[in-house]
């Protein structure tokens, strides 16, 4: 019975994860070979405008050619920072934990033989995580908060 229980997550949540990752990694792959071929088609214009002028053929015997064929990707994602990305998954995670745990302790109450043992362990764990979890994310704030005040003093003392 567990056995199939433990199969049956897997493929509700395993599979739907493995293709979407596999779906995310396809479309960052796209992208990437997107950008590389518009690069290359801009270098190739830029070669053919200036031919073999002797300064463009020192300039690419230098270093600095280097960061002009380099290609860059650019996230154009949420610009966020990270401490706070952290803080908000953290929080994210409490509250699923919490809400996980509360379920498990409110559903021990109807049930009956054996499994009430279990929902009371796994519930308690789930809510102590839970708790855990957000007094992290509300201490790494302070923390945040505390380090920006501190910067932002030695600032104002520099100057």
């Amino acid at each position: 019975m567990r056995g199939e229980a433990i199969v049956l997550m897997f493929v509700f949540v395993g599979i739907p994860w493995v293709l979407g990752w596999i779906y995310r990694t396809h479309l960052s792959h796209k992208r990437f070979m997107k950008v590389l071929q518009l690069k290359a088609e801009m270098n190739s214009r830029l070669l053919d405008r200036v031919g073999t002028d002797p300064a463009v053929v020192e300039f690419l015997k230098s270093d600095a050619q280097q960061h002009m064929f380099d290609v860059k990707l650019t996230d154009f994602g949420p610009k966020v920072a990270p401490p706070y990305m952290r803080m908000l998954t953290a929080v994210q995670i409490s509250f699923m934990l919490l809400s996980a745990g509360g379920g498990l302790l409110y559903i021990r109450e109807y049930m009956l033989g054996d499994g009430r043992e279990a929902f009371l362990f796994l519930g308690t764990l789930g809510v102590a995580l839970g708790v855990g979890a957000l007094l992290s994310a509300v201490a790494a704030f302070a923390v945040a908060r505390l380090w920006n005040n501190l910067n932002n003093g030695s600032e104002l003392t520099r100057s």
